[in-house]
Protein backbone atom coordinates (compact mmCIF):
# COMPACT_ATOMS: atom_id res chain seq x y z
CA UNK A 1 0.00 0.00 0.00
CA UNK A 2 1.42 3.42 -1.10
CA UNK A 3 0.44 6.98 -1.08
CA UNK A 4 -1.02 7.89 -4.33
CA UNK A 5 -1.77 10.98 -6.22
CA UNK A 6 -3.44 11.92 -9.88
CA UNK A 7 -4.52 15.29 -11.55
CA UNK A 8 -8.04 16.04 -12.02
CA UNK A 9 -9.56 12.87 -10.61
CA UNK A 10 -13.27 13.72 -9.45
CA UNK A 11 -16.32 11.58 -9.18
CA UNK A 12 -20.18 12.04 -7.78
CA UNK A 13 -21.39 10.15 -5.45
CA UNK A 14 -25.15 9.54 -4.73
CA UNK A 15 -24.28 6.17 -2.33
CA UNK A 16 -22.08 6.54 1.52
CA UNK A 17 -21.57 6.24 4.53
CA UNK A 18 -19.75 7.22 7.07
CA UNK A 19 -16.82 5.25 6.53
CA UNK A 20 -16.92 5.10 2.63
CA UNK A 21 -17.90 6.50 -0.50
CA UNK A 22 -19.58 4.46 -3.20
CA UNK A 23 -17.68 6.19 -6.38
CA UNK A 24 -20.06 6.81 -9.13
CA UNK A 25 -20.32 9.06 -12.64
CA UNK A 26 -16.78 10.77 -13.71
CA UNK A 27 -17.04 14.80 -13.45
CA UNK A 28 -16.95 16.31 -17.03
CA UNK A 29 -13.44 17.53 -17.85
CA UNK A 30 -11.79 15.23 -14.69
CA UNK A 31 -10.57 11.69 -14.36
CA UNK A 32 -11.82 8.89 -12.36
CA UNK A 33 -10.50 7.50 -9.63
CA UNK A 34 -9.36 4.10 -11.93
CA UNK A 35 -6.36 5.87 -12.72
CA UNK A 36 -5.15 5.09 -8.89
CA UNK A 37 -4.04 1.56 -7.94
CA UNK A 38 -6.69 -0.06 -6.42
CA UNK A 39 -5.03 -0.56 -2.25
CA UNK A 40 -3.28 2.34 -2.71
CA UNK A 41 -4.15 4.97 -0.44
CA UNK A 42 -5.06 8.70 -1.32
CA UNK A 43 -5.82 12.41 -0.06
CA UNK A 44 -9.62 13.29 -0.99
CA UNK A 45 -12.41 16.05 -0.25
CA UNK A 46 -15.58 15.86 -0.58
CA UNK A 47 -18.15 18.04 -0.29
CA UNK A 48 -22.53 18.66 -1.32
CA UNK A 49 -24.74 21.19 -2.10
CA UNK A 50 -25.48 22.31 1.10
CA UNK A 51 -22.14 23.18 2.30
CA UNK A 52 -20.73 20.36 4.08
CA UNK A 53 -17.46 19.43 3.16
CA UNK A 54 -14.53 16.94 4.54
CA UNK A 55 -10.95 16.57 3.86
CA UNK A 56 -9.24 12.81 4.36
CA UNK A 57 -6.99 10.35 3.55
CA UNK A 58 -8.66 7.44 2.44
CA UNK A 59 -8.08 3.84 0.96
CA UNK A 60 -8.90 3.14 -2.67
CA UNK A 61 -10.25 0.03 -3.76
CA UNK A 62 -11.86 -0.21 -7.13
CA UNK A 63 -15.54 1.68 -6.96
CA UNK A 64 -14.98 2.97 -3.65
CA UNK A 65 -13.04 5.48 -0.95
CA UNK A 66 -12.49 4.80 2.21
CA UNK A 67 -12.84 7.81 4.34
CA UNK A 68 -9.80 6.21 7.12
CA UNK A 69 -9.01 9.76 8.41
CA UNK A 70 -10.82 13.01 8.89
CA UNK A 71 -8.23 15.37 8.51
CA UNK A 72 -10.40 18.78 8.63
CA UNK A 73 -14.33 19.04 7.87
CA UNK A 74 -17.18 20.95 8.64
CA UNK A 75 -18.56 18.68 11.40
CA UNK A 76 -15.64 20.13 13.47
CA UNK A 77 -12.94 17.72 12.32
CA UNK A 78 -15.24 15.01 12.88
CA UNK A 79 -17.16 12.57 9.77
CA UNK A 80 -19.79 14.81 7.74
CA UNK A 81 -23.65 13.36 7.06
CA UNK A 82 -23.31 14.54 3.70
CA UNK A 83 -26.64 14.32 2.09
CA UNK A 84 -27.82 14.56 -2.13
CA UNK A 85 -25.12 14.46 -4.15
CA UNK A 86 -21.46 14.46 -3.18
CA UNK A 87 -18.70 15.52 -5.49
CA UNK A 88 -15.29 13.48 -4.64
CA UNK A 89 -11.87 13.90 -5.91
CA UNK A 90 -8.39 13.54 -4.88
CA UNK A 91 -6.44 16.62 -3.47
CA UNK A 92 -3.33 17.76 -1.81
CA UNK A 93 -4.83 19.12 1.62
CA UNK A 94 -2.94 21.78 3.41
CA UNK A 95 -2.64 20.05 6.43
CA UNK A 96 -0.06 17.74 4.49
CA UNK A 97 1.20 19.84 1.99
CA UNK A 98 5.15 20.88 2.50
CA UNK A 99 5.85 24.40 1.50
CA UNK A 100 8.39 26.87 1.69
CA UNK A 101 7.30 29.60 4.30
CA UNK A 102 8.39 33.49 3.75
CA UNK A 103 11.81 32.90 4.39
CA UNK A 104 12.17 29.94 1.98
CA UNK A 105 12.29 27.33 4.38
CA UNK A 106 10.59 24.00 4.32
CA UNK A 107 9.22 22.97 7.84
CA UNK A 108 7.84 19.80 8.89
CA UNK A 109 5.27 21.26 11.83
CA UNK A 110 3.44 17.65 12.90
CA UNK A 111 7.20 16.33 13.84
CA UNK A 112 6.09 14.73 17.37
CA UNK A 113 9.36 15.52 19.91
CA UNK A 114 10.73 12.05 21.49
CA UNK A 115 8.29 9.76 20.05
CA UNK A 116 9.38 6.34 17.97
CA UNK A 117 7.01 7.13 15.01
CA UNK A 118 6.99 8.36 11.39
CA UNK A 119 4.62 10.80 11.83
CA UNK A 120 6.65 14.25 10.98
CA UNK A 121 9.50 12.33 9.86
CA UNK A 122 11.46 13.33 6.59
CA UNK A 123 11.55 9.55 4.90
CA UNK A 124 13.30 9.74 1.63
CA UNK A 125 13.97 6.44 -0.66
CA UNK A 126 11.66 3.83 -1.70
CA UNK A 127 10.59 1.60 1.22
CA UNK A 128 11.60 -0.49 4.22
CA UNK A 129 12.39 2.01 6.59
CA UNK A 130 14.08 0.12 9.33
CA UNK A 131 15.54 2.09 11.64
CA UNK A 132 13.34 3.51 14.40
CA UNK A 133 15.01 4.73 17.57
CA UNK A 134 13.18 7.27 19.40
CA UNK A 135 13.19 11.19 18.49
CA UNK A 136 14.29 9.98 15.15
CA UNK A 137 13.86 13.14 12.40
CA UNK A 138 14.52 12.03 9.16
CA UNK A 139 15.33 8.23 7.04
CA UNK A 140 17.06 8.33 3.83
CA UNK A 141 16.74 4.46 2.73
CA UNK A 142 17.96 3.09 -0.06
CA UNK A 143 18.71 -0.33 -2.02
CA UNK A 144 21.72 0.86 -3.91
CA UNK A 145 24.51 -1.88 -4.81
CA UNK A 146 27.31 0.00 -4.18
CA UNK A 147 26.77 3.21 -1.43
CA UNK A 148 24.51 5.34 -0.23
CA UNK A 149 25.00 9.45 0.02
CA UNK A 150 23.53 12.51 1.81
CA UNK A 151 25.17 15.50 -0.35
CA UNK A 152 25.19 18.99 1.18
CA UNK A 153 26.92 21.06 -1.88
CA UNK A 154 27.05 24.84 -1.56
CA UNK A 155 28.09 25.75 -4.71
CA UNK A 156 29.24 29.48 -3.97
CA UNK A 157 32.96 29.45 -4.36
CA UNK A 158 34.16 32.31 -2.44
CA UNK A 159 37.24 32.98 -0.60
CA UNK A 160 34.62 32.47 2.57
CA UNK A 161 32.36 29.83 1.73
CA UNK A 162 32.14 26.19 3.00
CA UNK A 163 29.51 23.54 3.06
CA UNK A 164 28.90 22.06 6.42
CA UNK A 165 26.92 20.16 8.73
CA UNK A 166 25.93 21.72 12.28
CA UNK A 167 24.40 19.41 15.17
CA UNK A 168 23.12 21.22 18.85
CA UNK A 169 21.65 19.91 21.56
CA UNK A 170 19.93 23.00 22.67
CA UNK A 171 22.23 26.25 22.07
CA UNK A 172 23.75 26.94 18.79
CA UNK A 173 25.38 30.26 19.84
CA UNK A 174 27.54 28.53 22.64
CA UNK A 175 27.88 24.74 22.01
CA UNK A 176 28.14 22.92 19.10
CA UNK A 177 29.47 20.33 16.33
CA UNK A 178 30.34 21.02 12.71
CA UNK A 179 31.79 18.55 10.47
CA UNK A 180 32.15 20.09 6.35
CA UNK A 181 34.26 21.44 3.69
CA UNK A 182 35.86 25.16 2.60
CA UNK A 183 35.51 25.84 -0.90
CA UNK A 184 38.46 25.70 -3.47
CA UNK A 185 39.34 29.22 -2.77
CA UNK A 186 38.75 29.28 0.99
CA UNK A 187 41.15 31.91 3.05
CA UNK A 188 41.65 31.79 6.42
CA UNK A 189 42.30 34.89 6.70
CA UNK A 190 38.97 36.55 4.46
CA UNK A 191 37.45 34.22 6.98
CA UNK A 192 38.95 35.71 9.90
CA UNK A 193 40.17 32.61 11.62
CA UNK A 194 43.68 31.06 12.54
CA UNK A 195 46.15 29.69 10.05
CA UNK A 196 45.72 25.99 10.85
CA UNK A 197 44.72 22.64 8.83
CA UNK A 198 41.29 23.30 9.30
CA UNK A 199 40.75 26.62 7.33
CA UNK A 200 43.02 25.18 4.57
CA UNK A 201 41.13 25.06 0.85
CA UNK A 202 39.16 21.77 0.01
CA UNK A 203 39.69 21.09 3.52
CA UNK A 204 37.12 18.70 5.12
CA UNK A 205 37.26 19.26 9.01
CA UNK A 206 35.12 17.91 11.93
CA UNK A 207 35.39 20.77 15.21
CA UNK A 208 33.99 21.13 18.35
CA UNK A 209 32.68 24.76 19.67
CA UNK A 210 32.36 25.31 23.27
CA UNK A 211 33.20 21.71 24.07
CA UNK A 212 35.49 18.78 24.26
CA UNK A 213 35.51 16.65 21.01
CA UNK A 214 35.02 12.98 22.07
CA UNK A 215 35.43 10.27 19.89
CA UNK A 216 34.11 6.98 21.25
CA UNK A 217 33.53 3.58 20.14
CA UNK A 218 30.76 0.80 21.62
CA UNK A 219 32.08 -2.25 22.51
CA UNK A 220 35.53 -3.65 22.22
CA UNK A 221 36.21 -1.58 19.40
CA UNK A 222 39.32 0.11 18.49
CA UNK A 223 39.41 4.05 16.61
CA UNK A 224 41.59 3.66 13.42
CA UNK A 225 43.34 6.85 11.71
CA UNK A 226 43.94 6.47 8.12
CA UNK A 227 45.31 8.66 5.47
CA UNK A 228 45.30 8.00 1.82
CA UNK A 229 42.34 5.33 2.96
CA UNK A 230 41.33 5.43 -1.27
CA UNK A 231 44.72 4.25 -2.07
CA UNK A 232 45.37 0.81 -3.08
CA UNK A 233 49.10 1.00 -1.42
CA UNK A 234 48.10 1.96 1.80
CA UNK A 235 48.21 -1.29 3.83
CA UNK A 236 48.20 -0.10 7.71
CA UNK A 237 46.51 2.53 9.86
CA UNK A 238 48.27 5.94 9.98
CA UNK A 239 47.57 5.19 13.88
CA UNK A 240 45.25 3.12 16.12
CA UNK A 241 44.11 3.81 19.57
CA UNK A 242 43.22 0.38 20.86
CA UNK A 243 40.94 -0.63 23.41
CA UNK A 244 43.46 -0.59 26.56
CA UNK A 245 44.09 2.71 25.34
CA UNK A 246 47.23 2.10 23.38
CA UNK A 247 48.55 3.84 20.77
CA UNK A 248 50.06 2.63 17.38
CA UNK A 249 51.56 3.76 14.16
CA UNK A 250 54.01 1.67 11.93
CA UNK A 251 57.06 3.31 12.69
CA UNK A 252 57.30 5.42 15.35
CA UNK A 253 55.40 4.34 18.91
CA UNK A 254 54.06 0.89 19.09
CA UNK A 255 51.69 0.19 22.26
CA UNK A 256 52.16 3.55 23.29
CA UNK A 257 50.71 5.52 26.29
CA UNK A 258 51.32 8.98 26.50
CA UNK A 259 51.12 10.79 29.65
CA UNK A 260 52.10 14.57 28.64
CA UNK A 261 51.61 16.36 32.64
CA UNK A 262 55.10 17.10 34.17
CA UNK A 263 56.64 15.09 31.27
CA UNK A 264 56.55 12.37 28.50
CA UNK A 265 56.40 9.00 30.18
CA UNK A 266 57.37 5.63 27.30
CA UNK A 267 56.53 2.71 28.58
CA UNK A 268 57.27 -0.33 26.79
CA UNK A 269 58.10 1.12 23.76
CA UNK A 270 59.16 0.17 20.08
CA UNK A 271 60.75 3.70 19.06
CA UNK A 272 61.28 3.18 14.76
CA UNK A 273 63.18 5.29 12.67
CA UNK A 274 63.15 8.47 14.92
CA UNK A 275 61.30 9.83 17.43
CA UNK A 276 61.38 13.57 19.00
CA UNK A 277 61.22 14.24 22.19
CA UNK A 278 58.50 17.59 22.59
CA UNK A 279 59.87 20.46 23.64
CA UNK A 280 58.86 22.00 27.04
CA UNK A 281 59.17 18.27 28.87
CA UNK A 282 61.17 18.49 31.68
CA UNK A 283 60.43 15.09 32.48
CA UNK A 284 62.26 11.51 31.54
CA UNK A 285 61.73 8.66 29.95
CA UNK A 286 61.21 5.47 32.13
CA UNK A 287 61.42 1.53 30.22
CA UNK A 288 61.89 -0.38 29.11
CA UNK A 289 62.80 1.38 25.86
CA UNK A 290 63.44 -0.72 22.95
CA UNK A 291 64.89 1.54 19.97
CA UNK A 292 65.40 -0.21 16.41
CA UNK A 293 69.46 -0.13 15.32
CA UNK A 294 69.75 3.39 13.40
CA UNK A 295 67.08 5.26 15.35
CA UNK A 296 67.53 9.09 15.81
CA UNK A 297 66.35 10.79 18.24
CA UNK A 298 66.18 14.31 18.29
CA UNK A 299 66.42 16.66 21.99
CA UNK A 300 64.64 20.31 22.09
CA UNK A 301 67.65 22.35 22.74
CA UNK A 302 68.55 23.64 26.03
CA UNK A 303 67.51 20.68 27.61
CA UNK A 304 69.27 17.53 29.35
CA UNK A 305 68.16 14.33 28.81
CA UNK A 306 69.69 10.58 29.26
CA UNK A 307 69.26 8.53 26.72
CA UNK A 308 69.97 4.73 27.71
Amino acid sequence: MALQLADRVQVTSTSYTTSSFTLGTTVTGFQAFTVLTSGNTTYYTATDSAGNWEVGYGTYTTGALARTTILASSNSGSVVSFSGTVNVWVDYPAEKAVIQDANGNVNILTYVSNATTTIGTLNVGTSGYSVSTTGQIATFYGTDTTWSNVVLQNNNGGNTSYSSYVTTANNYSSVYMEMGTNSSTYSYSAAGYGNNAANAANANFVESVGSDLVLTTYGSNAIHFVVNSGNTGTTSDSLTISTAGNVTTPNQLQGAELVASNGIIVNNKTIGTSYSIPSGYSGSAVGPVTMSSGVTVTVPSGSRWLIL
